[in-house]
Parts: C-alpha cells; sequence; structure tokens
C-alpha cells in the first residue's frame, strides 16, 4: 500500500507518531492544557472550554497555513461503518468549507487501543482531508466538541486531530478536561507557553517545565 500524504508527514515530523490518547505523553515536545477546571455547571464549562480551545488554536495557527483535518471512527460487528459514515461526511461538510466528499481519505486499520482482550472484529476508520486553514470552521468545530461531555447541542462525532503541515504542530482538544498541543521544535510552542502558562494541567507541569529549560 503507498504511504499516504498524511502518514508520509507524520512519519517525517513526529517520527510516526500514533494519533491517539494520551498524545501528550507519547510525544518529546509538547504541551497539555487544562480546560474545564474547576467549573461544573455545564454551559458555562463548556464556554470556557472553547473560550481557550479558541484562544490556544488561534495563537498557534494562521489562516494561511496548510492543514489536516483527521477525523478517527471505531467499527465493530453491531457498530459497522455503514451506521456512521453519512454523520462522519456530513461532519467534513459542516465544519471544512468548499471540500467535496471524493477529497476526504479514508483508510480501515487496526483497533488504536487493542489489547490482548478486545474481540477481532473491532476496527478504527480514519478519514483526513488536506485543505487550508482558512476553510476550517474551527470556532463552531471547537464548540461542538466542548459540548460533548455537557451534554449540551451541537456535538460532534468522532475523535479529531488538526495538524498543521506549515508549522508541524498538532492541535488535539481530547475532551473538556484538556488538550494537547505538539510540534516537531520546542521554540514552536514558546510563545503559547510564557503567555498561556496558567493554563498548563499542574499534574504535568513539571514535565512541560523542563522541556521549555532546555
Amino acid at each position: 500500500m503507498n504511504e499516504s500524504h498524511l502518514d508520509h508527514f507524520l512519519r517525517r515530523y513526529f517520527k510516526g507518531l500514533p494519533l491517539k490518547s494520551p498524545l501528550f505523553y507519547n510525544a518529546p515536545v509538547g504541551i497539555r492544557f487544562e480546560m474545564g477546571g474547576e467549573v461544573c455547571v455545564a454551559k458555562a464549562r463548556a464556554e470556557k472550554v472553547k473560550s481557550r480551545a479558541m484562544a490556544l488554536f488561534n495563537a498557534v495557527n494562521h489562516r494561511d497555513d496548510l492543514i489536516y483535518f483527521v477525523l478517527f471512527m471505531d467499527s465493530w460487528d453491531e457498530h459497522p461503518v455503514t451506521l456512521f459514515e453519512k454523520e462522519v461526511y456530513k461532519t467534513f461538510n459542516d465544519y471544512v468549507s468548499g471540500i467535496h466528499i471524493s477529497e476526504v481519505s479514508k483508510q480501515e486499520q487496526e483497533y488504536r487501543y487493542k489489547d490482548p482482550h478486545d474481540a477481532d472484529d473491532i476496527m478504527t476508520v480514519r478519514y483526513y482531508a488536506r485543505v487550508k486553514l482558512q476553510n476550517l470552521n474551527i470556532s463552531p468545530l471547537l464548540e461542538a466538541i466542548a459540548n460533548r461531555s455537557a451534554g449540551l447541542e451541537p456535538i460532534i462525532v468522532g475523535d479529531i486531530y488538526i495538524i498543521n503541515e506549515t508549522n508541524k504542530t498538532i492541535f488535539h482538544l481530547y475532551d473538556d478536561r484538556g488538550l494537547d498541543i505538539l510540534a516537531e521544535e520546542v521554540e514552536t510552542l514558546r510563545w503559547i507557553y510564557e503567555h498561556y502558562n496558567d493554563w498548563i494541567l499542574d499534574y504535568d507541569r513539571k514535565k512541560v517545565d523542563e522541556l521549555f529549560r532546555l
């Protein structure tokens, strides 16, 4: 099988890093930010998550950057691809403007979190599109991700990664608790480390501080 553009990029700049949680702990250069904090009221928590995610996204990414919009779904016998694929393509239509379904790459692969006890029928399906960042409807996208744990609408299907080909970064809002931003080089993240230092997850602060002291 020919290597995809995305796999080539990840192999070249991130040593083939698997796109799965815990992303921060599997990468040499990254920051893990706290998102919802101590806010418990669902709507207020989701708004805080979206606000922080937007600020961090805009600090790292720029309008003319080339990105990969990547979405993972898991499938098994009782949850076949045909059950969710229409919703996946709707997600691309809703959050990536000017894209045709034929431009979305699809690849079936081994279940990302496979262990010896998992049934053999579980697999992961990866969908992605390579577009200009300006084509990404980022504000509603982050809102839909932030809403998932809060039980609010709208929500979005899948596990989503925004990979910036231009500045070699990976942005992953994994849920209302935290967000990982990775980079090929430490200096790419130094500005957000300094300006959003108070948002760094305290549990991982020592590791992050050591990275930027080098």
